[in-house]
């Protein structure tokens, strides 16, 4: 099904079959129109960029011994003030996301695109970068992609793997939304982090406009 669905993405690319047509009188004549960009129809998807992803099925012997030594509900108990307080049942409920490996160069999030994961890194060090321009590193029990997830916005900063390999946990909007909707103070929280992230960017958009005027 996703095969397929790549293709029809593509399709107009491929093979225009038939272009739109006006009618004059009691003719119709066909109107040329140039194909559409490549940019004007690609946009890749959370869904697009995990064909890159090695999963459990492909591990190597390497990949089973970092798997083996790492624990990601400790990692998110400990490290995700997000989920400070929930329950041990619920983060257990949440580690059941996607385990996978991801080789230097993988991209996580793409800038400019929608993004409807999480992840935390289990394993290697991921690259947030913006316009081509690192930013910053995140390692073992870090997290990135939530403000994204919730706010349903397009990715402001695009996040790749900067280690030889990585191991992180792909938490899906869904599954982390099923898990956590009975869990009052983590929506608090959600509002609180949507809240200060919304402030950073206004502030950030200000200090942008203020350096312009000022060159």
């Amino acid at each position: 099904m996703r095969a397929a669905s790549r293709l029809l993405r593509w399709a107009p690319i491929a093979a225009p079959l038939a272009w739109p047509q006006r009618r004059e009188g009691a003719q119709w004549k066909v109107v040329p129109q140039a194909p559409p960009s490549r940019s004007e129809l690609w946009c890749s998807t959370t869904g697009d960029r995990e064909f890159a992803y090695i999963h459990e099925h492909n591990w190597n012997e390497e990949m089973w011994n970092i798997a083996g030594l790492v624990d990601f509900q400790s990692l998110m108990e400990e490290g995700c003030y997000l989920l400070k307080g929930v329950g041990a049942d619920i983060i257990h409920r949440l580690s059941f996301g996607a385990k996978v490996f991801a080789r230097k160069g993988t991209v996580l999030i793409e800038e400019g695109s929608e993004n409807s994961a999480l992840f935390v890194v289990g394993h290697g060090t991921l690259k947030v970068s913006v316009k081509g321009e690192k930013i910053s590193s995140l390692g073992p029990g870090q997290v990135v992609g939530l403000y994204t997830m919730l706010k349903g916005t397009n990715a402001s900063a695009t996040v790749t793997v900067s280690s030889d390999l990585a191991y992180i946990l792909e938490l899906r909007h869904s599954h982390f939304q099923a898990c956590l909707e009975d869990e009052p103070s983590v929506k608090q929280r959600m509002q609180v982090i949507l809240e200060q992230r919304e402030a950073q960017n206004k502030a950030a958009e200000m200090v942008n406009k203020k350096t312009i005027r000022e060159v």
